[in-house]
């Protein structure tokens, strides 16, 4: 896919592998905020990221970029199919901005990105899971989402296995 500049300055596009740090580094600090955990880390997470990178089990990364090619937002998803859709759909699960280029429309960069991924690849559909109402930015988290085209159709429930 060919990779896609805005008038924002930014760059968006598939991760490329000598980013993978860059975006391990990312989803640990999205992870951290939501946890409210500032030590947390995810064993695996490198190889995790390589495999999302080089798209195995239909996983893949993008990243928006600035000017001088840093890494300034990501965006992971997957790529599953349902039964109720009869079709695949691309479920994101992290999606991550420096913090003092938050409200700036870099996420919206990497959701347009997404979206034109899914329409040359002939999905339909695209899902996110909002992190719990208590979060600080959950309110600013949904307003995105909602001003991005999608609707909220209900709470998420989990379980862990392990």
């Amino acid at each position: 896919m060919s990779t896609v500049e805005f008038e924002t300055g930014y760059e968006t596009g598939p991760a490329r592998p000598e980013e993978a740090q860059a975006v391990a580094d990312a989803v640990t600090a999205l992870l951290r905020e939501l946890r409210g955990d500032a030590s947390h880390t995810v064993p695996g997470l490198g190889a995790a990221v390589a495999d999302a990178i080089a798209g195995r089990d239909g996983a893949g990364v993008l990243v928006a970029r600035d000017g001088q090619g840093r890494v300034a937002g990501v965006l992971g998803y997957t790529t599953q199919t349902a039964l109720r859709l009869a079709a695949p759909y691309r479920h994101v699960q992290e999606l991550w901005v420096e913090p003092g280029l938050r409200s700036k429309g870099v996420a919206a960069l990497l959701l347009a990105e997404l979206e034109a991924l899914c329409a040359a690849d002939g999905v339909r559909r695209v899902e996110v899971c909002l992190p719990a109402e208590q979060f600080p930015s959950y309110p600013r988290t949904l307003a995105f989402y909602e001003r991005s085209g999608f609707r909220v159709i209900g709470p998420r429930v989990i379980k862990d296995l392990s």
